[in-house]
């Protein structure tokens, strides 16, 4: 294929990078709504399990379901942690626009590649960041024998390119060139900066539920109910709805976190490869790295939160006919095919 042809298939990358903006700020909210949700709940219930909620002396022995809900279902310590979590999510947002980089390449054992150990790897990563326009990211070497790579950076000017020494030891130049071609793209493409976002939010959220699952069975204790110091069996139901909301909302929350996750289109893989292939010239080094990486992919310290921000996830292989929601990547076997279709 010409070099025309291949700039035809090339990536549009500012209506890219305006989609993935757009989709960061969609997630932001999802990320807000959802703590504000769960800091509702667990301040709703608090009030009740603690006996403070002045609806409950309106409670009757006979009192019907919805009666209860009615009555108990406006709660000043609900709004209070809502507010909380609310500010909570800003702070936590500020937070990783200035550390959550620096936090994923820790989480990961990544540490900065020396220039002189890993001149190869410098020179490509310069090289490719002048063919994309960017600045060039900082280098970082995570010392496995596995084959992968990853890239971080909420802004092209922080950003990082990330890899295995056993990919550094494997690829050779062209392949080495490709990958890192690869994740410069996500960074180009402001892919990076969703990833991110994901991979804190959703922890985040996740370790918030947990927090509550384990919570839950005081709702459940004999002792966690107002009616210790009644027969009323209003008091009793109101403890059992008040622990199902609280189990439920403690449930569906990782759940959520796990959709969001999940909901990073798998086009933003296919996007990474096309851009590389355009910044490279040639596609079949990407193709021939893939090849070597997806037998090799997986890693010592296995770490789920930031999983689907390596070229390829070192959890979990992925076959051409896994569902969009299940599947952090494409199937290799796929980006290889359309990586040749460029060649």
């Amino acid at each position: 294929m010409s070099t025309a042809s291949l700039v035809v298939q090339s990536t549009d990358f500012k209506s890219a990078q305006a989609r993935n903006r757009r989709n960061s700020l969609v997630l932001c909210l999802i990320m807000i709504t959802t703590a504000v949700g769960l800091g509702y709940v667990s301040g709703w219930a608090a009030e009740i399990l603690t006996g403070a909620h002045p609806a409950l002396d309106l409670i009757r022995p006979r009192s019907e379901t919805l009666e209860i809900l009615r009555h108990t279902l406006k709660s000043e310590w609900g709004l209070f942690a809502a507010i909380g979590m609310f500010i909570f999510s800003l702070l936590s947002l500020c937070w990783t626009w200035l550390f959550a980089d620096r936090t994923l390449l820790s989480l990961n054992s990544a540490i900065k590649a020396d220039a002189e150990d890993y001149s190869r790897l410098h020179n490509v990563v310069e090289e490719m960041a002048i063919a994309s326009g960017l600045p060039k990211p900082e280098v970082y070497i995570i010392q496995d024998e596995g084959m992968n790579a990853f890239a971080t950076g909420l802004r092209p000017d922080l950003a990082a390119v990330t890899v295995t020494s056993g990919l550094y030891n494997e690829l050779t130049r062209e392949e080495l060139q490709g990958v890192v071609a690869h994740e410069i793209a996500h960074i180009l493409n402001r892919d990076v900066q969703y990833a991110v976002l994901v991979a804190v939010g959703a922890g985040l959220i996740a370790v918030f539920a947990e927090i509550m699952l384990r919570l839950s069975r005081l709702f459940f204790s004999p002792r966690s109910s107002r009616s210790k110091d009644s027969d009323s069996k209003g008091a009793g139901l109101i403890m059992i709805i008040v622990g199902a909301v609280w189990l439920l909302a403690a449930i569906l929350a990782p759940i959520v976190a796990l959709l969001v996750r999940m909901a990073i289109s798998r086009e933003r893989e296919y996007l990474a490869d096309a851009t590389a292939a355009q910044l490279t010239r040639n596609p079949k080094g990407l193709a021939s790295a893939l090849l070597k990486i997806n037998d090799h992919a997986h890693l010592a310290q296995k770490n789920s939160a930031t999983e689907h921000l390596f070229i390829i996830n070192p959890n979990r292989a992925f076959s051409e006919t896994a569902g969009d929601l299940t599947s952090t990547h494409p199937a290799t076997s796929l980006r290889i095919k359309r990586l040749m279709n460029l060649a």
